[in-house]
């Protein structure tokens, strides 16, 4: 081999190693922004623990841009700048979220948002604002107090299952006296219903006994229907009492709102009645007393005797004057057909009567 085939082999390699150099360097550094558009994002979070120039912004677990700036802001938060690829869209609602592994390595995540679509893109100026995920070693040291407490109600969990493993010992193999009573109380509860069971055996096993309780049975959906029947027959009696004591109601009603002035006309018929018993005594006293006319009418007959001839009298008389007055009725009757019958005046004058 001579050396110009020597340089030759030795120029391939070092122009392959040239190659897969720059291949790498374009795939895995900052020459992809030289041949992929790019604009920044701006992001402001609390606390960027981790995040530094470099560190991958991820859409959807898809690497999508670096940052580019991490700076300090006046309100005391931590403004960050990264460069995202111009064809992934970012919109308003994504949140981005700071996210640390194990290893300490830190990278941003654009968790998508609850807002429907159409979705509005994020403007040029427009600050995103993000969160921090808690750091795995800040949970496990939290959850450190918490597992401490665990692993003290598990002891006085452990201690209890013991406790209940001895007082079981102590039943199960005759130490305590009440397991041994409860067995036998239970015994006796086992002979006992032997026995019901015995007697309802010698019950039931009767043929009669149960023809009886069969016609019974049979019976009872008559016993049910006349029951039924009767609870009816006492709904309407309810019913109509009801409506009795609703018609005595409006009766009473009304004597109810009358009431006072009823007892004050009662009051004053009681008063007139008083009065007209009073007059009654005093007329059925004066009566009695003889002084009176009525009294001498009551109890002297020849009062009553000569009211009797009066009466007698006048009745006699008006007999004879009855021909008195019809004669008088036909004297003034003739003298009004022919007025010339009273003399020589009548005479003279011929003029017709009034009749």
């Amino acid at each position: 081999m001579n050396d110009r085939v020597m340089q030759f082999r030795v120029g391939v390699v070092v122009l392959a190693t040239a190659i897969i150099t720059g291949i790498l360097i374009v795939l895995f550094g900052d020459l992809p922004s030289l041949v992929q558009a790019t604009y920044p994002l701006k992001m402001s979070f609390s606390d960027a623990r981790g995040v530094a120039d470099g560190t991958p912004v991820r859409k959807n677990g898809i690497l999508v841009g670096r940052v580019t700036s991490v700076e300090l802001d006046e309100k005391g938060g931590v403004s960050v700048v990264a460069s995202v690829d111009s064809y992934v869209p970012i919109y308003k609602d994504e949140q981005p979220r700071i996210s640390t592994t194990l290893l300490g390595d830190a990278e941003i995540q654009l968790v998508p948002g609850t807002i429907k679509p159409p979705r509005q893109r994020v403007g040029k100026d427009e600050v995103l604002a993000g969160a921090v995920s808690r750091d795995p070693f800040e949970v496990f040291a939290t959850l450190e107090p918490k597992l401490g407490g665990a692993m003290q109600s598990l002891a006085e969990a452990s201690e209890s299952v013991k406790k209940l493993s001895d007082n079981l010992d102590r039943m199960l193999l005759g130490e305590d006296h009440k397991f041994s009573t409860m067995v036998q109380k239970t015994d006796a509860a086992l002979d006992a219903f032997n026995a019901a069971m015995a007697n309802i055996n010698d019950v039931m096993g009767d043929p009669q006994a149960r023809a009886n309780l069969k016609q019974t049975l049979n019976s009872l959906p008559d016993v049910i229907a006349d029951l039924r029947t009767t609870v009816q027959g006492i709904g309407e009696t309810v019913d109509t009492a009801d409506r009795n004591l609703r018609n005595l109601e409006g009766l009473t009603k009304p004597l109810g709102e009358r009431g006072e002035g009823m007892v004050a006309q009662i009051n004053v018929t009681i008063g007139r009645l008083d009065e007209t018993l009073q007059q009654a005594a005093m007329f059925t006293k004066a009566l009695n007393e003889s002084q009176g006319t009525l009294g001498k009418l009551v109890r002297d007959p020849q009062v009553y005797n000569d009211l009797a001839q009066a009466a007698s009298n006048v009745n006699r008389l008006t007999k004879e004057l009855r021909p008195i007055v019809d004669d008088v009725r036909v004297f003034t009757d003739k003298i009004a057909r022919h007025p010339e019958q009273l003399g020589v005046k009548g005479a003279l004058d011929r003029r017709a009567g009034l009749k």
